[in-house]
């Protein structure tokens, strides 16, 4: 049920040519918290590499809205479904999702400054991952909490923003 609501990405999103975006990667991020948080019952932090596994990106795959949002953001010549499809399987995005969880997990000294600087660059709320964060000692599952946050938020203010479309002169009624 979360993951329905959790990966579709706002057509109103930022986009960079040739790069996804901050939308794109919360949509599949945070369609996959689910699977992180019954994982996090091991010893260590599951790896944002073990979240997003074969069958992760073949379920985000099969979302037709998801799948053109992350198309867009591939090369003009590459906008395909099966290049996407190689891009989220390659090593490379492997390799990538490695040190993205290398950059969330604290360092020799225990500090978080990586945590942090990550939600800041993504333009996350930290106070969103805080709770989970305080929790579990799990940064991974506190971005990821993070990234769903955003996602939710997304979703209401482009919820919010249809309604007052729709309503137009029909508020006028109500009262």
């Amino acid at each position: 049920t979360t993951t329905a609501t959790a990966v579709a990405v706002p057509a109103s999103a930022p986009s960079g040519a040739g790069v996804l975006t901050l939308a794109d990667l919360q949509g599949a991020m945070a369609g996959l918290q689910q699977q992180a948080a019954q994982q996090q019952q091991q010893r260590r932090p599951v790896g944002l590499q073990e979240v997003v596994t074969p069958q992760a990106i073949t379920d985000l795959l099969t979302q037709e809205g998801v799948r053109n949002r992350l198309m867009e953001q591939l090369p003009e010549g590459q906008r395909s479904a099966t290049h996407l499809e190689e891009n989220l399987r390659s090593p490379q995005m492997q390799s990538t999702l490695r040190s993205l969880t290398a950059a969330l997990m604290p360092d020799d000294n225990g500090s978080l400054d990586g945590y942090h600087s990550v939600l800041a660059n993504f333009q996350l709320d930290a106070s969103a991952g805080q709770r989970v964060l305080v929790e579990s000692n799990n940064p991974i599952e506190a971005f990821l909490a993070a990234v769903l946050a955003s996602v939710q938020e997304e979703k209401a203010a482009e919820g919010s923003e249809e309604r007052k479309a729709g309503d137009g002169d029909g508020d006028e009624m109500k009262d």
